[in-house]
């Protein structure tokens, strides 16, 4: 029996840890750098490597995705970045993609890859995400994003309407296997990690700097994702959602509702990282 004035042992339930890297844009680092990241990997905290998209280009991705599979402690999760894309089709990208995962199983594209348990109350989905121009005036802004020049199924558009039209197309497939994936993860968890490229919300864009102008958002949100994780987390007000996002390669941690929190991670050309963060 307990002494009477024994100090209370205290419990404490372990925080989930991820570790995920976000744009580290392989074919823009050189041998050493590509060689140090991949090194990096079998240390990393996490037992599994997250990818949030922009990993490389179409024709180099498959093998890039194999040696950090390779290097890694446990399975690679990924999604689709636009820069991944740049190329080839995305219809092309997308056959070569499911190809690898068929033949890899400890490489996994999230969409396809359902609903993954973490630990007993939380899991991974994820979308890759395309900026839809529901932010900001998509026909009048006066910058453009390379995705236009370089995806076949962009550049061969006649204009620039006919690409936004393209593109939304894309983000709203994305999210209409979001809210399926949602509905699913609600079933079985209370905290969901939903991994995406492109940004949801305009909040999680850089507030300074010369990606702080509306002429940007078009380029840097994906709407169509927004709108579905803003229904959820109103639809599901007991589960938490954190979304993992890249693309703008500044970092922010910003909650748009009680129990929707968005981070997006920071890179930089020439230098990948991995990062870690810990799941409420």
């Amino acid at each position: 029996m307990e002494a009477p004035n024994a100090p209370l042992t205290a419990y404490f339930i372990p925080m989930l840890r991820l570790t995920y890297a976000t744009d580290i844009h392989l074919d823009h680092a050189d041998l050493a750098e590509q060689e140090r990241f991949i090194g990096s990997l079998a240390d990393a905290g996490g037992e599994s490597i997250l990818l949030c998209g922009d990993i490389s280009t179409s024709r180099r991705i498959v093998a890039d995705l194999e040696r950090i599979a390779d290097a890694s402690p446990g399975p690679v999760r990924f999604v689709l970045g636009n820069h991944d894309h740049f190329g080839r089709s995305i219809a092309t990208l997308r056959d070569e993609i499911t190809a690898l995962v068929e033949r890899r199983p400890d490489i996994q594209w999230l969409p396809p890859a359902g609903v993954i348990a973490l630990d007993d109350t939380t899991v991974l989905i994820g979308v890759d995400g395309w900026a839809d121009g529901r932010h900001g005036n998509a026909l009048t802004t006066p910058l453009r994003l390379n995705d236009d020049k370089l995806i076949v199924e962009l550049a061969s558009q006649p204009d620039r309407s006919h690409r936004l039209a393209a593109k939304r197309a894309l983000a709203d497939a994305d999210a209409e296997r979001l809210v399926t994936l949602i509905d699913r993860a609600s079933e079985v968890a209370r905290t969901i990690v939903v991994a995406t490229h492109i940004p949801p919300f305009v909040e999680a864009l850089p507030t300074r700097g010369h990606l702080a102008t509306p002429d940007w958002w078009p380029l840097l949100v994906c709407g169509a994702t927004g709108a579905v994780l803003q229904d959820a987390a109103v639809r599901f007000p007991d589960h938490r959602f954190l979304v993992l996002a890249g693309h703008s390669h500044v970092a922010a941690d910003v909650r748009i509702a009680d129990n929707l929190r968005v981070v997006t991670g920071a890179a930089r050309n020439g230098k990948p990282v991995t990062q870690e963060i810990e799941v409420e």
